[in-house]
């Protein structure tokens, strides 16, 4: 079976620019993900294949490496190759590049059989050594480390924290030699995602600011049903670090304050920056009365035993867990948590969960990662709780898409992704929509909150069924009661 990259096109390039060779093309030779993290294995493929680009993703969503100059032979010793550097292409998902070149040519390359491709004397970047097993669906952690700082990038500034987030925990490593590139790669708007036609949009929606204050009116007065006494519905956050769930609610946030507003903590770390169980609320105005929802956010799911630990998600899901809960990855929420709340009702539980998934890493994600969603999706099925999933950063998934926002329901490759994690998770598709979330904006832009806004609005309709369900349930059981009586 073929070798499948996960260099993108925009790396691509940035690797040409440093390399000052724009017709380079990149072919695959080795991938640890498939192949297993195996000095051997390594060396047997990429020695004697003239210069290199090795690629390490790691945990954090950081993508880092080094440039080769000299081949590998596994000559046991260091290596001259005064024009070799290591890199940085993102930063926890961000494209971010830099550069950081040698000042010591003598030890440039460490070039040693047990080890996988090793950068400056120190090292500067040692990306695996020994023998570890492919992924199967896991990051694995190879014995890696860094000291940047040592040979490459001498008082630059940086170190192992800046170059790849302190994190050895890999999703994959990939090695390509430099070659010639193909034809097809000349012109990269033929790798473009495909568009449907103009006005064969797969989702309709109107992208006008009449159709934004309409959709943030209709937000701002819904109700639930007042006989269930649930005078607010609840919508539990659940997603990756660093897919955008907490953004979201900024995002929401935002509109109705009018500026971008950032109240959830959110950025690019390793590990989940929301460490407390959070519930929150959105003004209609500043002084204002609390809008009908609570956007209650959770802790991000992470690698392993790290991050929101799937124990505790009944308990979120059942209303037993108070606003401001301290997540502690040393003792599970239980009967002696302060503030547990023994006795629920449907005020207090979840109406709909929402599943934030980056859109860019749904092909990429580990087995092990996609089966924790599996779980959190088949436990809210189970209470019959509605479960809907935002794709999150659509701008950085298709070309088309970030020059214009308006286009993501003609993007092909947007549709593709909603098929894929409708197939993978079981989800129905009507059930899953593409946002962009405020980043990097420091004003208001009307076509992200219509994006926003039309998928809250499906979220708050989605929670109205849930508790539809238990109003007519009720009214059954009234009805039982009653003709008990007669």
């Amino acid at each position: 079976m073929a070798l499948r990259k996960r260099l993108t096109e925009e790396d691509e390039n940035q690797l040409r620019e440093w390399l000052g060779n724009p017709d380079a093309g990149f072919d695959l030779l080795f991938k640890a993900s498939t192949q297993g993290y195996n000095a051997a294995t390594f060396h047997q493929l990429c020695n004697n294949k003239g210069p290199t680009v090795t690629v390490a993703y790691n945990a954090a969503g950081w993508v880092f490496g080094g440039y080769a100059s000299k081949p590998w032979t596994s000559c046991g010793n260091y290596l001259q190759a005064p024009d070799s550097f290591i890199f940085r292409l993102c930063n926890a998902s961000k494209f971010d590049p830099l550069k950081l070149t040698s000042g010591n040519t003598g030890d440039c390359l460490y070039d040693d059989p047990n080890y996988g491709p090793a950068f400056g004397g120190g090292h500067d970047l040692l990306t695996f050594n020994g023998t570890h097993a492919a992924n199967n669906g896991n990051f694995v952690t190879a014995n890696g480390y860094a000291n940047v700082g040592h040979s490459y990038g001498s008082g630059m500034g940086h170190d192992t924290n800046t170059f790849c987030g302190g994190n050895f925990n890999y999703l994959d490593i990939e090695v390509y030699s430099i070659g010639k590139r193909k034809k097809e790669e000349d012109d990269p708007k033929k790798k473009l995602p495909k568009l449907m036609p103009e006005g064969k949009d797969w989702r309709k929606l109107q992208w006008t600011d009449e159709e934004r204050d309409r959709l943030k009116q209709q937000v701002g007065r819904y109700k639930p049903r007042p006989s269930l006494s649930v005078a607010q519905v609840n919508v539990l956050l659940v997603g990756q670090v660093g897919s955008g769930k907490s953004s979201f609610f900024n995002s929401i946030n935002s509109i109705y304050k009018g500026r971008v507003s950032s109240q959830a903590m959110t950025g690019s770390q390793p590990h989940s920056l929301t460490t407390r169980y959070r519930t929150y609320e959105v003004r209609g105005e500043r002084d204002g009365e609390s809008l009908c929802f609570r956007l209650c956010d959770t802790m991000g799911l992470e690698d392993a035993n790290t991050g929101l630990d799937l124990d505790d998600l009944p308990y979120l899901l059942d209303g037993n867990v108070p606003d401001r809960y301290q997540f502690n990855p040393a003792a599970n929420i239980s009967l002696a948590t302060p503030g547990f709340r023994n006795v629920t009702s449907l005020k207090d539980r979840t109406h709909c969960v929402v599943l934030a998934l980056d859109i860019c890493n749904i092909s990429v994600m580990p087995q092990g990662t996609m089966d924790k969603i599996k779980t959190i999706y088949n436990k809210a099925l189970k209470r019959g709780i509605p479960t809907v999933v935002l794709l999150t950063k659509v701008d950085k998934a298709c070309e088309h898409v970030a020059d214009n926002l308006a286009l993501v329901h003609r993007s092909t490759f947007i549709l593709e992704k909603v098929e894929e994690i409708s197939e993978k998770l079981g989800v129905p598709q009507y059930h899953i929509f593409p946002v962009q979330n405020y980043s990097r904006q420091s004003t208001l832009d009307s076509k992200i909150d219509i994006l926003v806004l039309s998928a809250l609005t499906q979220i708050l309709g989605f929670a109205d069924d849930y508790l539809d369900e238990h109003y007519e349930a009720l009214a059954m059981e009234n009805l039982a009661k009653l003709n008990v009586k007669e």
